[in-house]
């Protein structure tokens, strides 16, 4: 019997819930009616020629299609197949059975970009990774870190349980972002209701499933560090992470960070958990020491051609000013042309 591909933040439940809300998703399914074998969200674009990449917005930063199986050539094929146009997939992990089957299905393939993102394999105990990924000066460090806040008052550390209402988790993940530098900026999703919506959303419909993790630490009371994480067949996948800056002496990010990697480890039930990090993040892969592998591929079917599939590469392989360059010598050249 062939196995589900694990898609955490691009589980249909999810994409569903958070596409009501955000605009510019294309829903791609292979087949295109009934239950879909393959599901990709994907966004449409136009230039320099007609293309498609994965939809990106700040609740959905990774492209891997979903596969209610492990996915075959032909299933493959349809999905590139079915825009009829190269698809840019961002953000896929190189060792995915449904990446395997993109690459070999594709007539035409260019990958853009390679790098690799914290992750841990969930393996042992708790007490046996820390003594196996650290030496005892830091062990000690990040005990004392706990020590010396608890020292200040109460603290607790808080996980959502089976069947447990997360709108209290949510509202306080809410209320620390927006009150950190993404508030100041007016980036926190609290200040874009649109997002908060969809957020609100998405997170129900991956409770509703079993499949939403959340940690909290309260001290004294009140939140001061939160972070969630969609799972999906032994695979966790942490989401977005907020902590109280005026607690940033206390480390409380890399406090949450440990709660859940204890929790994790303590369930048994996971096989690995995938920081979802940018690369080289300072906090994220000093703990996390396992990798992986990712890509940016873009890819194409027979109908595409050579030459547009490899214009469509050196676009996208330029750099930002050197496409804006391109853009006003072609918008001066239209005008001229038109007058």
């Amino acid at each position: 019997m062939m196995l589900r591909s694990p898609a955490t933040f691009t589980h249909n439940d999810w994409m569903r819930a958070i596409s009501a809300h955000l605009p510019g998703a294309v829903h791609v399914k292979v087949p295109a009616a009934g239950l879909p074998r393959l599901h990709a969200t994907l966004r449409k674009r136009s230039w320099p020629l007609h293309w498609y990449d994965s939809w990106q917005t700040p609740l959905t930063n990774a492209g891997l299609p979903a596969a209610a199986m492990t996915p075959n050539a032909s299933d493959a094929l349809a999905l590139i197949e079915a825009t009829e146009a190269p698809i840019l997939f961002r953000n896929l992990p190189a060792d995915h059975p449904v990446t395997h089957s993109l690459l070999q299905a594709a007539a035409h393939v260019k990958v853009l970009k390679q790098w690799e993102r914290a992750a841990l394999h969930l393996t042992g105990s708790f007490d046996g990774w820390l003594q196996d990924n650290f030496d005892q000066k830091r062990r000690k460090e990040l005990k004392r870190l706990r020590a010396r806040l608890s020292e200040q008052g109460r603290l607790e550390s808080l996980e959502l349980q089976p069947g447990e209402e997360f709108a209290p988790f949510l509202k306080a993940f809410l209320k620390l972002e927006s009150e950190g530098w993404k508030g100041e900026r007016g980036t926190a999703i609290a200040d874009q209701p649109a997002a908060a919506s969809a957020l609100q959303s998405g997170l129900a419909a991956m409770a509703a499933a079993g499949r939403l993790k959340f940690w909290q630490i309260n001290f004294n009371g009140e939140p001061i560090a939160s972070l969630f994480a969609l799972v999906d067949d032994g695979e966790v996948a942490l989401g977005k992470i907020a902590h109280a800056e005026s607690f940033a002496k206390y480390s409380p990010g890399v406090l949450i960070i440990l709660d859940a990697t204890k929790s994790l480890l303590d369930d048994g039930g996971f096989v690995r958990a995938d920081s979802n990090a940018m690369p080289g993040h300072p906090m994220i892969e000093r703990i996390w020491r396992d990798r992986i592998a990712c890509m940016d591929v873009l890819v194409a079917g027979p109908t595409t051609s050579t030459a547009a599939f490899k214009l469509l590469a050196q676009w996208l392989g330029m750099g930002n000013a050197a496409k804006q360059l391109i853009k006003r010598v072609l918008a001066r050249t239209i005008g001229r042309k038109m007058s």
